[in-house]
């Protein structure tokens, strides 16, 4: 079957997510048909292979040690529940724009945010310019809210914002008006987005201001949501 190659150039969020959703839909039937076989066979067969969506990863952003947990045998991914989530999320419209998975360090949140990544690989991998969807709290404070680089951010497809809450807020509220223009404008434009973050949403409000946070809500009304894991660290059962 001919695949279609997307125009990572231009802004085809709804053909994207049609796109996605096809191969998504096709590889939730192999997983049921080939139930307990290696990753690798999980993937449709006209897409991209499971070490080529893994470059596509790492081209994205992804730093290694998460890369690393994704087909962790110890705790296989479809039974953690921020995999759960990620995957739901996925599947609701357009207007849920926003999921928020919080929790303490080896929690699995991050994990998870890379396996949404993963299963939106597009068919033919990675393309040949390379494009950061992952982005650290601690990055983005780092970004100058003029450059390029943060106009890019802004229009993603989608995009990952790991550990929001461990950066620092500089007392001229720099970064916070960074992230106000950074949320307002995925919220505009229906741009998915994941945040991982070690606080809880009484602390993340406190944090972040109820502008930001009225934002993520009316996402979480279609679908996405905020969601606390208590689970064991995935990292103290290795």
């Amino acid at each position: 079957m001919e695949t279609k190659q997307l125009d990572f150039s231009e802004d085809t969020d709804d053909e994207w997510m049609q796109v996605v959703g096809k191969l998504r839909e096709r590889q939730r039937v192999m997983n049921l048909e080939l139930s307990g076989k290696e990753q690798e066979e999980f993937d449709p067969d006209e897409g991209a292979s499971a070490s080529e969506k893994m470059k596509c990863l790492q081209t994205w952003g992804v730093p290694e040690r998460i890369l690393k947990n994704i087909f962790s045998v110890e705790n296989p991914l479809e039974k953690t529940k921020a995999v759960k989530w990620v995957r739901q999320f996925s599947l609701q419209p357009r207007e849920a724009w926003c999921l928020v998975l919080s929790g303490g360090k080896g929690t699995g949140k991050s994990t998870g945010a890379a396996v949404w990544l993963y299963d939106n690989v597009p068919p033919d991998g990675a393309p040949s310019y390379t494009t950061r969807y992952w982005w650290s709290g601690t990055r983005i404070a780092r970004t100058n809210g003029y450059a390029k680089e943060f106009e890019k951010m802004m229009q993603h497809k989608f995009m990952v914002i790991d550990d929001l809450g461990v950066e620092y807020l500089d007392k001229n509220g720099n970064f916070l008006q960074r992230l106000d223009e950074l949320i307002d404008e995925r919220y505009s434009n229906f741009k998915r987005t994941i945040i991982t973050t070690n606080l809880n949403v009484q602390a993340f409000q406190d944090r972040y201001g109820d502008r930001v946070t009225d934002r993520l809500r009316e996402g979480f009304a279609y679908g996405g949501g905020f969601y606390e894991i208590a689970d064991d660290s995935m990292r103290a059962r290795r």
